[in-house]
């Protein structure tokens, strides 16, 4: 899971969005997930999550992440 995480970490950085933003829209982008559960704190935490929407991973970071989260399991 570590991985995982390290891997959504960069990807963000790569991509200049937040962290949250690029692991919902990998979620939601997945084969078979229908939803995702989001704890935003603030306004502002749940602002960014719904802003989702606008994310459009590039193909290689899906498949780096998918890689990713495949060999965690």
């Amino acid at each position: 899971a570590r991985l995982v995480v390290e891997a959504v970490c960069r990807a963000a950085e790569g991509l200049q969005r937040s962290p949250v933003e690029v692991a919902l829209a990998w979620a939601r982008d997945r084969p078979g997930v229908a939803s995702a559960l989001i704890g935003p704190r603030t306004a502002a935490q749940l602002k960014a999550a719904l802003s989702v929407e606008e994310v459009t991973l590039p193909a290689e970071i899906a498949e780096a992440l998918d890689d990713v989260s495949a060999e965690a399991m």
